[in-house]
């Protein structure tokens, strides 16, 4: 598809947000914007974006577990999403508090649209993979004329497309995007793309065909220079004006990361399955391989306490090449500078639960 139909495309899912905005808004009553604005006390409900799907998440889990959810003193109104585009084009329109999971190209398009959002916590490397139809493609090379099909405007489509470029395909294959993961998948499934880029929930049923391989994954894409980070943003009003309720935040997102890599994660992601809308089988497995950051982990994205943020790996590594990518594949008209991605990062509710803040 022509970077013009890209454009017309994501344009069309922003208006579709601003739509969603108007109906979540009018649905939660009492947002934390709508709190705030009242000069209300306190916060009585933040209305939580998660992606459904296989692959479970922290909020997936604070959603199902007593313990985490209790660790928010505040009413959760938790409503699935699909693209992180369009729900970060929501947030902006004031409809979500608490967005998750959202990569690097949402983030940065977001903030070339001033959406007032702030990073508050690094949640996971990307789980994605190129899964490929082994009857026509058995070599690299191979991909060459094929039609490959992704996440419109996410992190895979950058990392698809940052592969696709190191191997010198980028203008010898046809990148044909999709609203959601488990469309692309469907396509691949009925024979109509013979390659697709997806997270590794959505990949699950690819890989139960004999003939499906996975060709290639995010980590190794990474290390081909274009690596993805997907992290829980907090509306700026909610990071700057209810800071204690941003900690409270950051605190079970943190205990939900620990719970999803310890030894009873297999557990946990089955409780969640009814947020998932999966079956609890596919919700384990879908979430077992997912790589999930811990709050020890932190530091390495968002850098030592009193780190110049500008200088970090969030921005350097992740931002600013996802601005690079967003610019000259035409998706944007024109990105932030590096300080206004790092006026945009708050690694002070990180820092303050290292140093004991969630006890």
């Amino acid at each position: 598809m022509q970077m013009t139909s890209i454009r017309n495309d994501l344009a069309r899912r922003l208006r579709q947000a601003c739509a969603l905005a108007a109906l979540i808004t009018g649905a939660c009553g009492c947002s934390v914007l709508s709190a705030a604005s009242a000069g209300a006390a306190s916060v009585s409900t933040i209305t939580w974006g998660y992606f459904q799907g296989m692959v479970s998440s922290p909020g997936a889990l604070i959603g199902t577990q007593d313990s985490l959810k209790k660790m928010i003193p505040a009413d959760i109104r938790f409503v699935p999403i699909n693209s992180g585009v369009a729900a970060l084009a929501a947030m902006h329109a004031g409809s979500f508090d608490v967005v998750e999971g959202v990569g690097n190209p949402p983030v940065v398009g977001a903030l070339a649209a001033r959406t007032p959002l702030v990073v508050v916590f690094a949640e996971s490397y990307d789980g994605a993979g190129l899964y490929v139809n082994t009857r026509i493609i058995h070599k690299t090379a191979d991909l060459a004329g094929q039609r490959i099909g992704d996440l419109v405007g996410s992190s895979e489509d950058y990392e698809l497309k940052g592969y696709l470029r190191q191997q010198g395909l980028i203008d010898k294959v046809e990148v044909v995007p999709f609203a959601s993961d488990a469309a692309a998948s469907a396509a691949f499934l009925a024979g109509k793309l013979n390659a697709v880029y997806v997270d590794f929930g959505s990949g699950v049923p690819l890989m139960e065909r004999p003939d499906t391989k996975m060709w290639t994954d995010a980590a190794s894409i990474a290390q081909l220079g274009y690596p993805s980070l997907n992290v829980l943003v907090v509306s700026r009003r909610l990071a700057t004006r209810e800071k204690k309720l941003t900690q409270s935040i950051v605190c079970a997102v943190a205990a939900a990361s620990d719970a999803m890599v310890g030894p009873d994660k297999a557990r946990y992601f089955a409780a969640a399955a009814p947020l998932l809308g999966e079956p609890p089988a596919m919700a384990v497995k879908g979430s077992e391989m997912w790589p999930e950051l811990t709050l020890k982990q932190q530091t390495e994205w968002l850098g030592d306490p009193g780190a110049n943020i500008v200088e970090t790996k969030v921005v350097r590594e992740a931002y600013l090449k996802s601005a690079d990518f967003l610019l000259k594949s035409g998706t944007v008209m024109s990105v932030p500078s590096a300080g206004e991605i790092a006026a945009a990062i708050d690694p002070s509710f990180v820092d303050a639960a290292l140093k004991g803040a969630c006890k």
